[in-house]
């Protein structure tokens, strides 16, 4: 247990880290092209969309994470089953969209929310 503490902690410490710091503005760009592409257009830049999937991911298994294994309550309940990243990318993108002042915040902190507000836990 003390060694997935420290390894959760080291996770953290580098998803909020000066240098790992991407916002919201990169992660709208990376994501809309994903959308496009996954919908049968040209992407623009296939490694960002790598990173809008890693991001979505990531942030959606750390959240598992936490629930599970620190005993947390969940901050995002999906239907039974997930939902396809396509799905994740257009909510991640209205949300991005609906709150451009937000935009210069921690990309992981802006899925969480947009997540968070799509699939509310009771």
């Amino acid at each position: 247990m003390i060694r997935l503490f420290a390894g959760v902690s080291g996770l953290l410490a580098l998803c909020f880290s000066a240098v790992a710091l991407a916002d919201g503005n990169k992660l709208l760009l990376e994501c809309k092209d994903g959308i496009t592409s996954m919908s049968g257009g040209v992407a623009k830049n296939p490694v960002g969309i790598g990173h809008c999937v890693g991001v979505l991911q990531a942030t959606m298994d750390t959240l598992d994470l936490f629930h599970e294994a620190g005993g947390t309550p969940k901050l995002v309940c999906v239907p039974e089953g997930g939902i396809p990243m396509i799905q994740s990318m257009r909510i991640v993108v209205q949300a991005l969209e609906e709150h451009p002042q937000s935009l210069h915040l921690n990309e992981s902190v802006m899925v969480v929310s947009a997540l968070k507000n799509a699939f509310p836990c009771q």
